[in-house]
């Protein structure tokens, strides 16, 4: 330890931390050294040695991987976030290993820092979301396209009609434009029943897929008394009283997984269904369909 010392000390003023003299003292002789240390080039050299590596080691391990994904078929077997509830779970889980997660923002942030490989969305939502944004693209390929219907009991040939009717109606009133614009890209649009939508005879039971965000979900809003309210809502819900008034009946929203839509129509359980049915059940042909209302696109969205 006493070899050790000197060695330091010779060190530290190599380094210009450290100063050393003799004092004379009175008598004529030599005081032992003194040393004075340089603290603040100490503690700069300090800073530098030890704070700064473990600073750029995390910056390191924050730095995304590169993209790999280039098109839909580059999602196979990868990690693909998605809303939770939302319709591209099940084409997730088809194609890949899904990763839920409760909002846009929290997806993209998982996507940039390289927790899920690529995101999942509808289009509409997906341009929205990425305009906001930095260091994510959506891909030019989109995953999947396909077609919004109701589905109507293949015996009840008069409710089919009556439907494509009342679609017609409400496509041509600017109703279904508004409904797509306000779920798919936040405009403002309020449906107005018509006038005769009083007390009607008959009863349509309608079935819209449980938590199915944008077109049927439950919104938690707060009233001016502070009280908390749950509405059901959405697209297919708004449709479904929109077509309802224009056929000129009653109607009673039921919700269930997006699986029983079609046999709920099949066996009776529910007058109308709304939403996506694969066109790949091989039990399609015992229902019928309605002219379409919308149309959905599963936009892929990356790491620039």
């Amino acid at each position: 330890m006493k070899k050790f010392v000197p060695f330091a000390l010779k060190f530290l003023q190599n380094c210009g931390f450290a100063r050393t003299w003799n004092r004379v003292n009175t008598c004529g002789g030599v005081n032992p050294p003194t040393v004075r240390f340089n603290y603040g080039s100490l503690a700069k050299c300090l800073l530098v040695l030890f704070v700064m590596p473990v600073a750029m080691a995390g910056c390191r391990r924050d730095a995304p991987p590169p993209n790999e994904i280039h098109s839909p078929s580059d999602l196979s077997g990868r990690m693909i976030g998605v809303l939770d509830g939302s319709a591209s779970m099940r084409f997730a889980d088809d194609i890949g290993i899904p990763w839920f997660v409760s909002s846009g923002e929290i997806l993209l942030s998982d996507l940039r820092l390289g927790r899920i490989d690529a995101a999942l969305m509808e289009e509409s939502a997906a341009h929205a979301l990425v305009s906001r944004e930095r260091g994510v693209m959506i891909l030019p390929d989109y995953l999947i396209e396909y077609d919004m219907h109701i589905l109507v009991a293949k015996e009840n040939a008069q409710l089919l009609s009556a439907v494509n009717s009342a679609l017609s109606v409400l496509y041509e009133n600017g109703t279904l434009e508004g409904l797509r614009n306000k779920y798919f890209q936040g405009a403002e649009f309020t449906y107005i029943p018509p006038e005769t939508a009083g007390a009607r005879p008959g009863l349509l039971t309608i079935a819209v897929a449980e938590d199915f965000p944008p077109y049927a979900f439950i919104d938690v809003f707060v009233d001016e008394y502070g009280v908390e309210h749950r509405k059901l809502t959405g697209l297919d819900v708004e449709l479904a009283r929109a077509v309802a008034d224009i056929i000129g009946v009653e109607y009673y929203i039921v919700e269930m997984h997006h699986d029983a839509l079609l046999t709920s129509v099949w066996f009776g359980h529910a007058d109308l269904s709304l939403g996506w049915t694969p066109w790949d059940y091989g039990y399609i042909g015992e229902v019928n369909f309605s002219r379409a209302y919308a149309r959905s696109v599963q936009a892929i969205i990356v790491r620039q």
